[in-house]
């Protein structure tokens, strides 16, 4: 595979202040829009009306795809809001179930609205399946609205936990851990953004595709902070920042490739794969363009900043002070290093060096004095000093 990136020179971690600024003006515009216009939430989140028809006859396990389009298009031309389920045994499906957006309207309360739909949805599904008999209507209060949300929230902090303590124990620093999180919200963000601005609706399979969002993103940063680890061991005489320049251009082409093979299935789901899926792919489109970005123009460059910082620090503690540039713009002069007089002996070993400078040569002993005669000597000096 022909590598576009490794050996370039482009400085990728010159220029991060310019990819913080495009993911925040990216961010700040769709929680504006949140702010505005809202979130599209689905039936799911919302509640409304379940109403259950049956066929005349069973429908062919090759013709389910085909029967629920054209139910959703006769229900479309209805005027009415739903998702729409295949039901039935096992061996035989022959039941749709509709779940309705019921939105109550001045005077008439929820089971009016219901009514009202149900009497235009019958004559529009019976005019393209025959035989069609409406066998249960009423209305359901929000399936996953609470407890989905409760347990995505708690799965997203757990998640955020056990990444951080895992990462924390591989790299031996939570400065790894705390840029490899901040890409996970920025990923998130970015997802909640793009259907704020786009009006897409959020059901429960947009959970499941911030998730699986939020799981790919710490994959592709983890590869990338390998590369930086190892190559901060083989390149001793570089800077973090020229290392990790250096292992993101040597990761990128992975990265963008693995990144374009996923887009490529997607992009055909969404164009063929029917209506029923494609909230769920566009949210996965976003979350993987987004978490390709984060890893490499954010995880990363976060990453820099703070070991910037702790290098800094540690300059300026190693200098005995604060920094000479800090010091030079408060109009201090530099801190300097203040000669100590040495302590004074204690009245024993004074003492004992004063006898030695007394001491005669020929007790001190010489090199031709023999070996058994000075340690002679040398053990009578140390028996005078203790007496």
């Amino acid at each position: 595979m022909v590598d576009l990136f490794r050996g370039r020179k482009w400085d990728l971690v010159g220029n991060r202040w310019l990819w913080f600024s495009l993911s925040l003006a990216l961010i700040a515009t769709g929680v504006a829009f949140w702010g505005v216009r809202g979130l599209n939430f689905g039936i799911d989140f919302t509640g409304g009306g379940l109403v259950t028809y049956q066929f005349e006859q069973a429908v062919p396990q090759g013709q389910q795809t085909a029967t629920l389009a054209r139910a959703r298009e006769a229900i479309q031309s209805s005027g009415v809001d739903a998702q729409l389920q295949l039901a039935g045994t096992a061996t035989r499906t022959d039941q749709l179930l509709v779940r309705t957006r019921v939105e109550p309207r001045a005077g008439q309360d929820s089971d009016a609205v219901l009514t009202g739909q149900r009497g235009k949805m019958l004559p529009s599904l019976q005019a393209v399946f025959p035989g069609v008999e409406e066998i249960a209507g009423e209305m359901v209060s929000p399936i996953v609205s609470k407890e989905l949300i409760r347990s995505a929230v708690l799965a997203v902090a757990w998640g955020c936990i056990f990444i951080l303590v895992w990462i924390r124990i591989r790299y031996f620093d939570f400065k790894w851990a705390s840029s490899a999180l901040v890409a996970l919200v920025h990923d998130v963000l970015v997802l909640i953004g793009v259907f704020a601005i786009t009006q897409k609706e959020i059901n429960s399979p947009f959970v499941a595709a911030a998730l699986t969002v939020v799981g790919y993103s710490v994959h592709d940063t983890i590869v990338i902070f390998d590369r930086i680890r190892e190559n901060l061991r083989l390149r001793k005489g570089s800077t973090f920042a020229e290392t990790a320049n250096i292992s993101l251009l040597e990761t990128m082409a992975r990265s963008v490739n693995t990144v374009l093979t996923v887009l490529l299935v997607l992009v055909a789901v969404y164009l063929l794969g029917g209506v029923s899926i494609r909230n769920f792919t566009f949210a996965l489109i976003v979350g993987m363009v987004a978490g390709g970005y984060s890893s490499i123009f954010n995880a990363a460059q976060l990453l820099v900043v703070l070991k910037n910082r702790e290098e800094r620090k540690l300059t300026a503690r190693r200098a005995g002070g604060r920094p000479v540039r800090d010091l030079a713009e408060r109009g201090a002069p530099a801190r300097q290093r203040v000669r100590v007089a040495p302590r004074p002996l204690a009245p024993e070993a004074a003492e004992e060096e004063a006898s030695k400078e007394e001491a005669p040569a020929d007790a001190q002993g010489d090199e031709s004095t023999p070996r058994s005669e000075r340690k002679k000597m040398k053990a009578g000096r140390k028996r005078k000093r203790r007496f």
